[in-house]
């Protein structure tokens, strides 16, 4: 991705591609049992722009959010060059 550095480090990525399931699930959870509501369906909604965040951001690399509030939890020389292996 040109022009956007990477602010997101293996753990934290490897975190939000672990929560994407556990978000979908949830989202599939309050479509079948919750009756549905205009809360239930704000609520999946919610969720599931979290998991178009959670699965951007896991596979690219860079989170907006991060780059707005200057959070870098990337150790990108030391990952990329052969160092710790978690980051």
């Amino acid at each position: 991705m040109n022009g956007r550095k990477t602010n997101v480090g293996r753990r934290d990525r490897v975190v939000r591609a672990l929560l994407t399931p556990i978000a979908l699930g949830a989202i599939l959870w309050l479509y079948t049992s919750v009756p549905q509501s205009s809360m239930t369906l704000a609520a999946m909604g919610g969720l599931g722009l979290l998991v178009f965040i959670f699965v951007t951001s896991a596979l690219t690399g860079t989170c907006g959010i991060y780059a707005v509030f200057g959070i870098d939890t990337c150790n990108c020389e030391a990952e990329y060059a052969g160092g710790d292996a978690w980051g």
